[in-house]
């Protein structure tokens, strides 16, 4: 909230963009890579957007695939700063564990 009211603050013109998928992700999947059932990773995230409005910065959400380019193009063209708040599947961060990230190397938890 910080880093927003400072945005706010200075008008700085940066657009931040949170891929949302209610789940602290990696934590998840070194829960799953150490064999520990995943618990408490399941969380009740806010909705980014407001939080941006009620800081004083454009707050916008692409509900679907096809508003993710014009909804970031709006935020680009924004003169001021802005948030994007995007929901993705936790199945994408998952499918990090076959190819992280597109780099074709498999996810290594931190403790093995």
């Amino acid at each position: 909230m910080g880093d927003l009211l400072t945005l706010r603050q200075h008008e700085f013109p940066v657009q931040v963009i949170v891929f949302k998928n209610d789940s602290p992700a990696f934590v998840e999947l070194e829960m799953i890579a150490a064999g520990i059932l995943d618990f408490g990773t399941n969380l009740h995230n806010p909705d980014f957007a407001k939080i941006a409005e009620g800081a004083g910065l454009l707050g916008l959400r692409a509900e679907t695939p096809d508003q993710v380019e014009p909804v970031i193009a709006q935020a680009l063209q924004y003169d001021g700063p802005a948030l994007v708040e995007i929901p993705v599947p936790l199945s994408g961060a998952l499918n990090a564990t076959d190819n992280y990230f597109g780099t074709g190397q498999r996810f290594q938890p931190l403790h093995a």
